[in-house]
Parts: structure tokens; C-alpha cells; sequence
């Protein structure tokens, strides 16, 4: 069984702030797949099902990004029995709009949810995925620029990382995450 856990924030006001691309994704990827993300458990929303043959949970945490460690650790406790079998799908500001970055492992980079998943399991040894939502200069509290949506004009390459994201989830699942970052490390879509 593979896990997929999308990280943002619940609630109406939320959906479609960068912030929230990891719920946005993993939400697509379901879709596709006729998985229904609507069961309530672990202060979370779950959907189970198949992908290629292989079962799969979908895994979206209601704690809030700060807190997806409490829910992460819930599910970790009574589901899973390898962090190989999880990949955490999460926003970057880092990163420019327009590439994602895979890792095997690491510390969170400044990301409050990955600090709260990486404290409630005592251990980053979990494959991340990190997708660009840098479209400018920041400056300032960065809270206000993660908690906006993305402006028209980068909502095209916004549906470009968002598809290529979802192949690279499917390349995880089936290759393994060593794979998954040979390839899709190295691309990205224009953002100009």
C-alpha cells in the first residue's frame, strides 16, 4: 500500500492558495483514478483505491499545515508499516513556479509542515515532493504570499507543474523514488 499525503489547509477560504498545491494535487491525482477523498480519519479526509494494480491511500490532514504532524503520526501509528511506502506532496517558495523537487529524505527546508511530520515521526527519512510556487520577489512575511492564489497569468504553467507532478507521483509508485527524481528533477515548464 502507498501513501500519498497532499499538505494545506482545510476550509473553503483556502482552496486554490499556493499553500494548499499539495491538497490540489493529490485531489487530482484521485480524481483521475475515480478515488474518493471524502472518509473522515486521523483529523484527516481519506480515500482509498487502486493506481496501476497497486492500492493506494490519499491522505489530506485538517490539523493545518503547522500541525500535519499530529495527523501524519495518527496514520503512521495504526497504518503504515514503512516510510518507504509515503511520499509527502507540499508547496515550496523556494523553488520557482514551474519545477518540483523530489528527495528521498532531509529536513524540512524552512517548511512547517514537513517540520511538524518530521517531529511527530522523530525521523525526515520519507520521500517529499516539492512543488515551485516562487513567481516573484518576496519580501517581508511570506504567510500573506502562500496564503493567495496564483495571479491569471501563471495559472497555464500552474496546470503544466500540476500534471507533470501527478506523472511523477505515478513514477514513484511504480519505480521507486530514485527513479522518480532522475527524472523529473531536472525538468520544469516555462514560467516566463
Amino acid at each position: 500500500m502507498k501513501y500519498i499525503i497532499g499538505l494545506g489547509n482545510p476550509g473553503g477560504e483556502y482552496d486554490g492558495t499556493k499553500h494548499n498545491i499539495g491538497f490540489a494535487v493529490a485531489r487530482e491525482i484521485a480524481a483521475e483514478y475515480g478515488i474518493d477523498i471524502d472518509k473522515e480519519l486521523h483529523s484527516s479526509f481519506l480515500g482509498k483505491g487502486r493506481i496501476e494494480g497497486e492500492g493506494v491511500v490519499f491522505f489530506l490532514p485538517r490539523t493545518y499545515m503547522n500541525l500535519s504532524g499530529k495527523a501524519v503520526g495518527e496514520l503512521f501509528k495504526e497504518q503504515i508499516k514503512s516510510l518507504d511506502d509515503i511520499i509527502v506532496i507540499c508547496d515550496d517558495i523556494n523553488i520557482k513556479l514551474g519545477r518540483i523537487r523530489l528527495r528521498q529524505k532531509g529536513s524540512s527546508g524552512g517548511h512547517k509542515g514537513l517540520k511538524s511530520i518530521i517531529d511527530a515521526l522523530g525521523t525526515g527519512d520519507f520521500a517529499r515532493l516539492r512543488i515551485g510556487i516562487a513567481t516573484d520577489i518576496h519580501k517581508g512575511d511570506i504567510s500573506n504570499y502562500v496564503l493567495t492564489p496564483f495571479r491569471r497569468k501563471d495559472r497555464k504553467h500552474l496546470e503544466h507543474v500540476m500534471a507533470m507532478t501527478k506523472e511523477a507521483v505515478i513514477c514513484w509508485m511504480e519505480h521507486g523514488i530514485q527513479k522518480a527524481m532522475t527524472k523529473y528533477n531536472t525538468m520544469s515548464v516555462g514560467t516566463s
